[in-house]
């Protein structure tokens, strides 16, 4: 069933880390980083993205297959993605 599910976005935290400075930023996915580097201005990279460890955590899945539209489970809505 993973193959089938994904973090909704305010479950997804994504690492950004200032390549020249090496300021660092957490931000939800459904939000998106400081760009350039709020302290030197410069080049911000996307280090990682954490995930819920525990799929039952998760809200969206898909609707039937693989190629399937995506769906939040809480709300019923279609994602568009």
């Amino acid at each position: 069933m993973s193959d089938y599910r994904r973090p909704a976005d305010y479950q997804v935290i994504r690492h950004y880390k200032c390549q020249r400075c090496g300021h660092e930023q957490n931000v939800e996915s459904c939000y998106d980083a400081i760009m350039p580097c709020p302290s030197c201005k410069g080049y911000v990279k996307l280090i990682s993205e954490s995930y819920p460890g525990n799929s039952d955590e998760w809200d969206e899945k898909r609707v039937g297959d693989i190629n399937s539209p995506w769906i939040n489970e809480r709300t019923g809505k279609y994602l568009g993605h």
